[in-house]
């Protein structure tokens, strides 16, 4: 405990008034996580005296009545012969005196005689299930429950309303409480009242009693066509209604035109993020090979021509290569090059390349030398973009492991401090 307490001081001391200083800002959350586990280390220290304290005293606690039998681990020291031994003591959990015995036994009838009727109106008009417990006065004194007439009433107090039928009927309960060494038995009667049936209850009742009746030896039951009078068309029924099934269906379509909406926006979402991940790339070729002395029109098709030998078709190309591809082919089917540099920011959709485009189609005038150092520009601010935007997801990447981290800091808390608490109030 005192090595504990003594680097929880020295960390918490460091972390409290030298935490601006650069070394201590590069071991701050090594200290922070010291400082728990010494925390959690004096408490489990402290806990682990005080049990040791009261067997110092030569006393044990005895669980009370219910709780079982308690098992503490000692160490014996004979002093004479300066030897320990380590043994397990098991305490028998303590025993009500018998006037006590009697005192509960007592307060559980009175116990069972305001709550067994429950949300009943009285002991003569039980309707509703009653509150059968199997322990009264804190569960010091255990019941085990009897009925005259388990099938209307089961031992845990639910009544069968289809064996009760039409007419009242009048149970006896029969309780054996029992509390340490005595028992005892109670008793009492109560009437259970058939709930008042809706008129589809009473129909299916008489049918059921008209089936019921037939000689079960016949392979085929009739039906019955009339009851009370009234006479019955049978048909199948059904489980699922013709309106339930619209409804469903239209659900179902609202669902998929979502999930259709949903997948063309995440993979042009994708493609979007394809084409600005490209894009650096994309335009340091153009630049290198403008700088090798290329015109625009044979940088492109260098580009394209390396693309394809390095990608083959079966692979699949890059969202900024496969647009490229597109464009080159629009060339020699015969459309003009500066149309097709149009065509082709159109069909990037996002800015950086209509940019570029704009500088390509200038370059057609101003020559490749300016061209050449507007593309030396900008490759320079969009790696520099590039490596902004990929700190910033670095950053955000460590915010969520925040919370993962919190969890296990409470999981490990959890594990060390309710074994401690437990070994407190548990005795």
């Amino acid at each position: 405990m005192i090595l504990c307490g003594a680097a929880g001081i020295v960390c918490l001391l460091i972390l409290a008034f030298w935490r601006r200083h650069p070394v201590i800002e590069k071991i701050r959350t090594p200290c922070r996580v010291i400082l728990v586990f010494c925390v959690l280390g004096s408490l489990a220290e402290l806990t682990a005296q005080t049990g040791s304290n009261r067997l110092e005293l030569g006393e044990i606690t005895r669980r009370e009545p219910g709780e079982g039998d308690r098992e503490e681990e000692a160490i014996v020291y004979l002093k004479e012969e300066d030897t320990e031994y380590p043994i397990t003591l098991t305490i028998e959990e303590r025993q009500y005196p018998k006037a006590e015995e009697e005192k509960l036994l007592a307060g559980a009838k009175k116990e069972i005689r305001e709550t067994f009727c429950g949300d009943n109106a009285s002991l003569d008009q039980i309707t509703a299930n009653p509150v059968v417990l199997e322990g009264y006065q804190n569960d010091a004194v255990s019941a085990e429950w009897l009925f005259s007439k388990e099938e209307v009433i089961s031992p845990e107090g639910d009544i069968n309303q289809k064996a009760l039928g039409e007419n009242p009927e009048e149970i006896e309960a029969v309780i054996s409480l029992s509390c340490g060494e005595a028992e005892e038995w109670y008793r009492f009667s109560f009437t259970v009242i058939p709930e008042e049936k809706t008129r589809k209850d009473r129909l299916v009742a008489a049918i059921q009693d008209r089936i019921q009746k037939q000689d079960r030896k016949e392979a085929v039951v009739k039906l019955p066509d009339q009851i009370n009078g009234q006479a019955i068309i049978w048909r199948e029924g059904t489980e699922v209604e013709t309106t339930e099934l619209f409804g469903l269906g239209i659900l179902a379509a609202a669902a998929a035109v979502y999930v259709e909406k949903e997948q063309k926006e995440r993979k042009k979402q994708k493609r979007r993020q394809n084409l600005l991940a490209g894009y650096p790339e994309f335009v340091s070729k153009i630049s290198l090979l403008l700088g090798a002395g290329m015109t625009i029109s044979s940088a492109l098709r260098k580009i394209n021509q390396m693309h394809q030998q390095k990608m083959p078709k079966e692979n699949g190309r890059d969202a900024v290569y496969e647009e490229l591809y597109q464009m080159i082919c629009k060339i020699d089917n015969g459309m003009g090059e500066m149309r097709a540099y149009q065509e082709f920011a159109r069909q990037c959709e996002i800015r950086p390349y209509r940019r570029l485009v704009s500088l390509l189609i200038s370059g057609q005038r101003t020559g490749s030398q300016k061209l050449l150092e507007q593309l030396n520009e900008e490759s320079e601010r969009v790696f520099s973009e590039r490596k902004n935007t990929a700190r910033k997801f670095g950053e955000e990447a460590g915010t969520k492991m925040l919370l993962p981290m919190m969890m296990m800091l409470v999981i490990v808390l959890g594990i060390v401090i309710i074994p401690a608490f437990l070994s407190i109030y548990g005795g």
